[in-house]
């Protein structure tokens, strides 16, 4: 198929996603697929009432009244504006999990789109779960082609991406032929936007929900019979050159070795386990172990240095800080507010938390700088050293290729995953919700409708 002149990217892709089945789903592809749809619930309850969202829904034509649940809250909205406001929620904390192929979040934004979708059009959860899978290896297997250049390059390629996997997902669900995915997917290249310069702002967030609804508008006006060119990848004005520029990108790695095995099996799923960028996780998991294993204090230490890989670098380099999103985006921040609290939570980013006379002195003597070799890295660009220098001269050092728990073979534990899931939904749901909406997501594979988890996790 690669070889194959006459077959477009979109085409080829196309032929993909109609092609996979659901007797092609491992186990571990359903149960992987669950705890991230789980997870990213639990990410968007608690997002659901931040700035952003009650921004979106004060603003004119984003909030048109419609029959889709928002997530956590009262509202119904139309199924466009349902996709945007929930999946600005489910990305409002950054707590929403991984993916290295992506370098950003594979899951939010496929999950509101679906979910505004199955309100649309009813459907099982066997086939919600083909469809998540489906918009997953799209996104994750684009990224192959472009990454990391488009990474580095300033694009933020959950949303550049993610367009592409929400509007595959959607079409799936859909049941589109290859012809109208194809279109689907030429059309998410005059859809796919976001840039990293708008990192700790409320964009970032924005950007994810904007993808989510343009991925669900591409599926639906494919069906409707709209029209995109499917040479839109490959074109000398196209996604690829467009995007990444001459030499930089490699449109055969979109459908080589496709689902053999799916990117959500192997290498898996990468469950956030602090609400902060990615790009800080390293150093706190470094300074966390350290802390452990020598049993120092934030009084007893002098310094703290950080090297960090340049790409992640250069959107967690924040010395002094404006806002809670700054707080998320600044790796001085989050080490000085860790060791002072032994622990990253929700709570870890107020106002008070951002104040603190003792945590400005320990951010004013946390330095940060980049990792001077990159001989060291691996896939994710993960890099990063941790050296904690202590007042009688002790030195603690650690060097991380990449958090804890984002390998198949070392996943996150089961009961953090759970516990994290519970205490983001107790932010907009009754205990009693939390744990049949849980109970629910565990048997997803097995609901007649896919409707009962929205409608169990609205208000």
């Amino acid at each position: 198929m690669d070889d194959d002149p006459k077959m477009s990217v979109s085409t080829d892709i196309a032929t993909c996603v109609v092609s996979l089945d659901d007797r092609d789903l491992p186990r571990q592809a359903i149960d992987n697929a669950k705890t991230v749809i789980l997870d990213t619930i639990g990410c968007t309850l608690a997002g659901c009432d931040e700035p952003v969202v009650r921004t979106l829904l004060r603003t004119p034509g984003l909030n048109t009244p419609g029959a889709v649940p928002l997530i956590g809250r009262g509202e119904r909205l139309d199924p466009l504006c349902a996709a945007l406001v929930n999946g600005a929620a489910a990305h409002a904390l950054d707590f929403d999990d991984v993916n290295v192929a992506i370098g950003g979040h594979p899951s939010a934004p496929l999950l509101p789109a679906l979910c505004a979708l199955a309100e649309m059009s009813p459907c099982s959860g066997r086939d919600f779960l083909l469809a998540f899978i489906t918009g997953f290896e799209v996104e994750t297997r684009l990224a192959r082609s472009v990454n990391f250049h488009h990474y580095e390059k300033g694009w933020h390629p959950t949303a550049t991406l993610g367009v592409f996997g929400a509007a595959a997902a959607c079409a799936k669900l859909l049941r589109l032929p290859a012809d109208r995915v194809a279109t689907a997917l030429a059309l998410c290249t005059s859809l796919a936007s976001g840039t990293k310069a708008n990192f700790g702002t409320m964009t970032k967030p924005f950007h994810v929900g904007h993808c989510a609804r343009h991925g669900l508008m591409a599926a639906l006006l494919a069906r409707e019979g709209f029209t995109a060119n499917p040479d839109a990848f490959e074109h000398k004005q196209g996604f690829f050159l467009v995007y990444n520029g001459v030499g930089h990108y490699d449109p055969a790695l979109a459908t080589r070795d496709w689902a053999a095995p799916l990117d959500i099996v192997a290498p898996g799923i990468g469950i956030k386990l602090y609400p902060c960028c990615d790009s800080t996780h390293p150093a706190l998991d470094a300074l966390f172990t350290m802390k452990k294993r020598h049993g120092f204090s934030a009084d007893d230490v002098a310094r703290m240095d950080v090297l960090v890989h340049p790409l992640r670098l250069l959107h967690v380099d924040r010395a002094r800080l404006k806002t809670e999103l700054d707080a998320k985006f600044s790796v001085q921040y989050c080490l000085a507010r860790g060791l002072l609290d032994g622990r990253i939570g929700l709570d870890s980013f107020g106002a008070e938390a951002r104040q603190e006379a003792r945590l400005l002195d320990l951010m004013a003597r946390t330095h940060a700088a980049p990792h001077p070799d990159l001989s060291l890295a691996t896939e994710g660009n993960y890099l990063t050293e941790l050296t904690v220098t202590l007042r009688d001269g002790g030195i603690c050092h650690m060097r991380m290729d990449r958090p804890f728990g984002r390998r198949a073979d070392e996943p996150a534990p089961p009961e953090l995953i759970a516990s994290k899931f519970d205490a983001c939904a107790a932010k907009a749901l009754p205990a009693e919700t939390v744990a049949c909406l849980r109970e629910a997501l565990s048997h997803l594979e097995t609901l007649d409708d896919v409707r009962t988890l929205v409608r169990l996790s609205s208000r």
